[in-house]
């Protein structure tokens, strides 16, 4: 007998269920307002959604700049450090043409090499050039002239003949231009 009243409870709980109660059913207005208020959610999911590409789109480019700047800092850094060595360099230079006109021991003149070479290769290794000179048509952002040196030639007119300092550049950047003598005609 439980069973057959259980089955009957359940079939009447059934056909409750599947008679839609008056209160249940959204009404137009109930069904207005849910939409604008989706409506309104969507937007705001919309506008955050935006905003946060664009927060994304900013933090990229300050990444991308401050690398930029970094790396100009720091080529800005060495073109100092190398354009300071540049003297030192050059008096090595000069201490190695006095130990040779001078007949200094060869260990003396060894030891200045070494240091001179070390020196050059140091500059090499951080990306510093010399500008070339000699046979080169001038060229003022290169070079200073300083010098004329009188030709026959007309093609040897506007080139480099002869330097009398060195120039250097890392990368496009000029560290000291190079001091020249140009031909021009007799």
């Amino acid at each position: 007998m439980n069973e057959t009243l259980e089955a009957a409870e359940t079939a009447e709980t059934m056909e409750t269920a599947a008679e839609p109660d008056e209160q249940e059913m959204p009404t137009e207005e109930a069904l207005a307002t849910l939409s604008a208020a989706y409506a309104k959610l969507e937007a705001e999911k919309q506008a955050l959604d935006n905003q946060l590409l664009r927060l994304q789109a900013d933090f990229d480019n300050f990444r991308r700049r401050t690398r930029a700047e970094k790396e100009e800092w720091n080529q800005n850094i060495t073109a100092n450090f190398c354009g300071e060595l540049l003297p030192v360099i050059d008096n090595f230079g000069r201490a190695l043409l006095a130990l040779k006109a001078s007949g200094a021991d060869e260990s003396h003149l060894q030891g200045v090499e070494m240091i001179a070479r070390q020196l050059g290769e140091l500059l090499i290794a951080k990306g510093v050039e010399r500008i070339a000179t000699v046979g080169e048509p001038f060229d003022p952002q290169w070079h200073e002239a300083i010098g004329q040196t009188p030709v026959e030639d007309d093609a040897q007119v506007g080139i480099v003949t002869e330097e009398i300092q060195t120039g250097y550049k890392l990368g496009g950047k000029l560290l000291r231009v190079a001091m020249v003598h140009v031909g021009a005609k007799q």
